[in-house]
């Protein structure tokens, strides 16, 4: 064989190759049944939507501004300042389903937010999550409630899987003494998908 046929195969194989690639990358998850646990604070389904620029990303949305019946901040926070709750659980859940032809390879999950302690003041909180039929604790944080976890589910063929995240926040100060604040301000899923074999 010439070196001008070679040439030629690798070139057709790598063209192949990328186009594989780009198809696969054009391949996009769908997010449905999303809900969460506690209505109109903390998580929010309505806000919740898909990334324009990465469809396989979800953006989770968050609560915002003042509840007046209850004179309480709806943002995803516990704190010791006025307004404040100072312990905050929700849990968010969605249905992930891969295109025809595709399963669902891995899925990730990452948080990110902010926090504060001042002299006696204590903060701390968790996420866990379940994907599909295993839950899994997602870690632990002070003030920095910044966490990622991912779970592979490779070579399991999963067309559709259950995704659900919980994570608790809590502030504590004695009295006049100190304060306190965590709070989740971005979170969001992405998935990874492969051909069915």
């Amino acid at each position: 064989m010439t070196r001008a046929n070679w040439v030629i195969r690798i070139a057709g194989a790598i063209v192949i190759l990328v186009n594989a690639a780009v198809s696969a990358q054009a391949q996009t998850a769908a997010f449905s049944v999303i809900d969460d646990a506690v209505g109109s604070r903390f998580f929010e389904p309505a806000t919740t939507r898909v990334d324009p620029i990465d469809r396989n990303r979800l953006i989770i949305g968050f609560n915002t501004g003042l509840d007046t019946a209850l004179l309480k901040y709806r943002e995803f926070r516990a704190s010791t300042a006025a307004f404040s709750y100072t312990s905050a659980m929700d849990t968010i859940s969605v249905k992930i389903a891969a295109p025809a032809g595709y399963y669902i390879a891995k899925v990730t999950y990452t948080q990110r937010g902010t926090g504060v302690v001042l002299r006696t003041g204590k903060a701390a909180g968790g996420t866990t999550w379940t994907v599909g039929d295993v839950s899994r604790p997602l870690g632990t944080f002070g003030t920095n409630p910044a966490l990622t976890g991912t779970v592979n589910l490779t070579d399991q063929n999963r067309t559709v899987v259950p995704v659900s995240v919980t994570t608790s926040l809590f502030a504590f100060a004695t009295p006049s003494l100190g304060s306190a604040s965590v709070q989740v301000t971005g979170a969001d899923l992405r998935v990874q998908l492969l051909p069915l074999p």
